[in-house]
């Protein structure tokens, strides 16, 4: 009886599996780095839309201003005269009103929280500004990152707006007083800045401002 006959494979038998190694490794580097390069595209684009925030506002704070002038310079309205309110755009006094400021009231969709937001404009005593009788703001609320933003376009300043000097509101801002602030309430690198954004102690959140006028 004859002995089976031993099967031999061919020398290049196996062969293919290095190049299918291969191939899985390079595709496990793609999707590592697929995975880093997503996560800076996301705070690249945070980033972007912090910058385009920020510079929407200080374009908003600017018109405020322009229409607060044009009550104030050209049509003579007094200061404790001026109407701020959205719902106020008739009268010769009202910011909003074509033959008062003649701007439309701004929109919140660059705040915090845009459904909820609104814009206030309360009264209050800035270090290095006006006589001490009070100047009229513009606040919103913002992120911390659109806060950082503003500060650095409108005034050169890159410091996160969480290592300033806090602000120190005698009440949390609203349509009315804000209270009279110090050197002490306001952050130095901000004094005499018409516009910019400062963090609040007492509501404990960010907050675009524009002087609108002083005293």
């Amino acid at each position: 009886m004859q002995s089976p006959t031993t099967r031999r494979f061919s020398h290049d038998a196996g062969i293919a599996i290095g190049p299918i190694l291969f191939i899985i490794a390079i595709l496990g580097i793609l999707a590592a780095a697929i995975a880093a390069g997503s996560g800076s595209f996301t705070a690249g684009t945070q980033n972007e839309g912090n910058s385009s925030k920020a510079s929407a506002l200080i374009s908003i704070g600017d018109s405020l201003k322009v229409g607060m002038d044009r009550l104030l310079l050209d049509n003579g309205t007094d200061y404790n005269n001026v109407v701020i309110g959205p719902n106020n755009t008739y009268n010769t006094v009202d910011l909003y009103s074509p033959s008062g400021g003649g701007i439309a009231a701004p929109s919140p969709s660059m705040g915090n929280d845009p459904i909820n937001d609104l814009w206030y404009y309360p009264t209050a005593v800035l270090p290095q500004m006006g006589t001490g009788t009070g100047d009229r703001l513009a606040l919103l609320e913002v992120t911390q990152g659109v806060c950082d933003q503003i500060n650095a376009k409108a005034n050169a300043v890159n410091i996160l707006a969480a290592n300033y000097d806090y602000a120190t509101f005698g009440n949390a801002p609203s349509t009315n007083d804000i209270g009279n602030l110090t050197n002490n309430d306001w952050p130095s690198v901000l004094g005499g800045r018409m516009v910019g954004c400062v963090y609040d102690t007492v509501s404990t959140k960010y907050w675009f401002y524009q002087v609108l006028a002083i005293q």
